[in-house]
């Protein structure tokens, strides 16, 4: 069975505790709720992208304990498929995070560990898999260990759809250097290209490493892009919505612009598809279980949404 996107990169089981509003330093603050949602930036994006109708293949760190098995019950309930059986060890544990959620704004604040993570394994099934994909996508995670992946998928012709947040070794930039459809925050280019000008970010990254598409998102400001062959940049607006919590809206928007991308959609189109997706997962909690299905984009777009 071939699939549309393929993924290694970090999965979590988020813990997410919500408060009325966020304390200052040393204060307290009463919980008003606590659950368990599956997250992590590749995981999320996988799951978005299987809920609009694409097929999916998950290959990343997970073992046989707890934590692990409500990861991999989550990702297939999804729809997610994973490899059977697992290639790594039982004490193997995906991404730990916990998420305090404000009430009051919605936004988040994320504690991670990878102290139990081991790297991906790359058995002959996986790679298989990985390249006879139509996309693959990337993110941070173990850069050193997933470039050779990234430089046979570039040599094969399968579009890479990279979701960045840090550079945290000079492999993690060789890495996003084999990105040919980054999609970053508007906070990363500042930090690590030092452009203010967000158009400006675009075509500098665009002009870099061969790169098909380049995107810049920025919350509710929305998002720039452009495409090799027309260096117009372009934007599209954020869709006004009620926030309830933005956990996993970045990881949401990858997984459709992957899906639009493996469905042949064209660059505006995948953007604009991809920032409904993301507008519509802002209005409820969590963030695999609030990533909106096919349907419900489709009359959101349907409706008359700008």
């Amino acid at each position: 069975m071939s699939f549309d996107i393929v993924g290694f990169g970090v999965a979590t089981l988020d813990v997410i505790t919500e408060v009325e509003k966020f304390p200052l330093a040393g204060g307290k603050a009463k919980i008003l709720s606590r659950e368990n949602h599956g997250g992590g930036l590749t995981a999320t994006a996988l799951v978005a992208a299987s809920k609009l109708g694409a097929r999916c293949w998950y290959g990343g760190p997970l073992g046989d304990n707890e934590v692990s098995n409500e990861v991999r019950q989550i990702l297939e309930g999804y729809g997610v498929n994973l490899p059977d059986p697992s290639p790594y060890p039982p004490e193997a544990e995906p991404v730990a995070a916990t998420v305090y959620l404000e009430k009051l704004t919605g936004e988040r604040t994320i504690f991670w560990s990878e102290l139990l993570t081991p790297p991906p394994i790359f058995t002959p099934e996986a790679m298989e898999i990985a390249l006879s994909a139509k996309c693959l996508f990337a993110d941070q995670f173990c850069p050193e260990v997933m470039i050779p992946l990234y430089r046979q998928a570039r040599e094969k012709g399968i579009p890479i759809v990279g979701d960045f947040e840090t550079l945290r070794s000079p492999e993690a930039k060789i890495a996003l250097s084999l990105v040919d459809h980054p999609i970053l925050p508007a906070a990363f280019v500042r930090e690590h290209l030092d452009e203010e000008e967000i158009p400006a970010a675009v075509l500098r990254l665009l002009g870099e490493h061969g790169r098909s598409a380049v995107v810049v998102t920025d919350g509710a400001k929305g998002s720039w892009f452009a495409e090799k062959g027309d260096h117009t940049v372009r934007h599209q607006s954020a869709f006004p919505v009620t926030v309830c919590d933005t956990t996993g809206c970045g990881d949401v928007f990858h997984g459709a612009y992957a899906t639009a991308l493996a469905f042949g959609m064209a660059l505006p189109d995948r953007v604009r598809h991809a920032s409904a997706v993301a507008a519509l997962k802002a209005t409820r909690k969590g963030g695999q279980a609030a990533a909106p299905t096919r349907d419900e984009v489709e009359l959101f777009l349907g409706s008359g949404s700008q």
